[in-house]
C-alpha cells in the first residue's frame, strides 16, 4: 500500500469533550509554520510522503492581480516548509487537489486549470530538480477536474475526478498512467458522479470513491483489472458523500466523508460488502462534522482528518482527528488558531509514522492561510 496518498476557546474545547471524549496516542498534535504565496488566500489541500525530511503539500494561492487562483507546492526538508515554484497550464485559475509519490524524484500532482469558463485536467511531475506540466486527456466538450491520485508503482498511478457536460451534468473520471502517457479509462456511470478519492493495494484492485445524484448518496467504484464496476454502499440520513478512501488489504477498506450535516460518515469493505461503521457522537452544539482525508498505517491504526462547525461559537470551523485502534473510532485533539476558522484537508504518513495533516485557517476578516499540522509517534 502507498501511505502517500486530508476550538476557538477553551469553553468549545471542552464543551466538545464532554459530548465525545478526547483519546491521546502518544504525542500530541502540534502546528507546524507553514509559508504562503503573497498576501492574499492561500490552502493546501494534499499531502504525501517520501519520508521523514522529504514531504510534499499542494493546494493554490489566490493572485490579485491575475483575479485567479494559481498552483501551490509546498516541500519539508527535515527543518522546515519552504515554497517550490510550480507551473500553471493556463493564465486563469490553477488549483492542485491532489499529490502522491513514488520517489524522491518522481512525484505526481494533479488538479485542473480553468480556459475561461472551461477546466481541463492539470496534472503536474517533479523529477527530483523540478516541476513541469505533463500532458493528460479530457473528455471532448466538457469540463475536467481531477481531485485525487494515487500510486501503485511507477508505471501504474490512477488519478479521478469528474467531467461536466453542457446540461452541467457531473460523470465519473477516472485516468491511468501506464509509465508513458495518461488516458482516460471507462468508468460505469449512475447518476450525477463525482469521484473525490482513489486508493489501491495492486493492480487489479483499486478503490475510488465519491458521490452520486444531487440529492447525494455514497458511490464506490472498484478496479479489478480490467474494468471499473459500482459497488454498492450504505448511507446514513441526508445527503452522503466520501471524501477519502484507504486501502489496508484486499477485504479491509475504508472510506470517509459525511452523512448530512449533523454526522461524520465512515464505511468499512470486509470484501464482501461495504458497511456503516459508527462513528464518535457530537452532540446539537457541534454540527457540519466531516471526515475529509485518510491514511492507514495497518488494520488497528487508521487516521481521517477533517473538520466541524461551532454554532455557539460564532459559527467558527475547528479541525477534527479521528483515530480506528481496530475496534473503535475516537476523536483525537488537534489545535486551532483562535479567532479563526481551521480546516483540515488532507492527511499522510511517513515511513517511520510521523503524520503530517494539512490545510486552512483564516482569522476572521483576513485572508485565509495555509495550515499544516505534525503528530510524531
Amino acid at each position: 500500500m502507498n501511505y502517500s496518498l486530508k476550538v476557538s476557546g477553551v469553553s468549545a474545547c471542552l464543551c466538545l469533550a464532554l459530548v465525545v471524549g478526547y483519546s491521546a496516542r502518544a504525542a500530541d498534535w502540534g502546528t507546524i509554520a507553514s509559508p504562503n504565496v503573497g498576501k492574499q488566500a492561500n490552502t493546501l489541500l494534499s499531502v504525501a510522503t517520501v519520508a521523514d525530511n522529504d514531504v510534499w503539500a499542494v493546494g493554490a494561492s489566490y493572485n490579485i492581480r491575475l483575479a485567479a487562483y494559481r498552483t501551490v507546492v509546498e516541500h519539508w526538508n527535515g527543518t522546515g516548509w519552504s515554497v517550490v515554484n510550480s507551473p500553471n497550464a493556463t493564465s486563469g485559475y490553477n488549483l492542485l487537489n491532489g499529490v502522491a509519490v513514488v520517489a524522491a524524484n518522481d512525484v505526481w500532482t494533479v488538479g485542473q486549470a480553468a480556459s475561461g469558463s472551461t477546466y481541463s485536467t492539470l496534472i503536474e511531475h517533479w523529477n527530483g530538480v523540478g516541476w513541469s506540466v505533463v500532458s493528460s486527456p479530457n473528455v471532448a466538450g466538457n469540463s475536467s477536474v481531477l481531485q485525487a491520485v494515487s500510486v501503485l508503482s511507477a508505471s501504474d498511478i490512477w488519478a479521478v475526478g469528474y467531467s461536466t457536460d453542457s446540461n452541467f451534468n457531473n460523470h465519473a473520471l477516472a485516468l491511468h498512467w501506464n509509465g508513458s502517457i495518461w488516458s482516460i479509462i471507462p468508468t460505469p456511470a449512475v447518476t450525477d458522479d463525482i469521484l473525490f478519492a482513489v486508493d489501491g493495494i495492486a493492480s487489479n484492485d483499486v478503490w475510488a470513491v465519491g458521490r452520486s445524484q444531487n440529492e447525494a448518496v455514497t458511490l464506490t467504484m472498484h478496479w479489478n483489472g480490467s474494468a471499473w464496476s459500482v459497488a454498492p454502499s450504505p448511507n446514513g440520513i441526508g445527503d452522503n458523500i466520501l471524501f477519502g478512501v484507504a486501502t489496508v488489504a484486499a477485504n479491509d477498506v475504508w472510506a470517509v466523508g459525511n452523512a448530512g450535516s449533523l454526522s461524520t460518515l465512515a464505511i468499512h469493505w470486509d470484501g464482501a460488502n461495504w458497511s456503516i461503521v459508527p462513528t464518535p457522537a457530537f452532540g446539537s452544539n457541534v454540527s457540519n462534522e466531516v471526515l475529509v482525508g485518510i491514511v492507514a498505517l495497518s488494520s488497528n491504526n487508521i487516521w481521517t482528518a477533517g473538520q466541524f462547525l461551532v454554532p455557539l461559537q460564532g459559527s467558527v470551523q475547528q479541525t477534527l482527528t479521528e483515530n480506528w485502534n481496530g475496534s473503535s473510532w475516537s476523536v483525537v485533539s488537534s489545535p486551532n488558531a483562535k479567532n479563526s476558522n481551521n480546516r483540515l484537508h488532507s492527511i499522510a504518513v511517513t515511513p517511520t509514522g510521523t503524520l503530517w495533516s494539512v490545510g486552512t485557517q483564516g482569522v476572521f476578516g483576513k485572508p485565509e492561510r495555509t495550515l499544516i499540522l505534525r503528530k510524531n509517534p
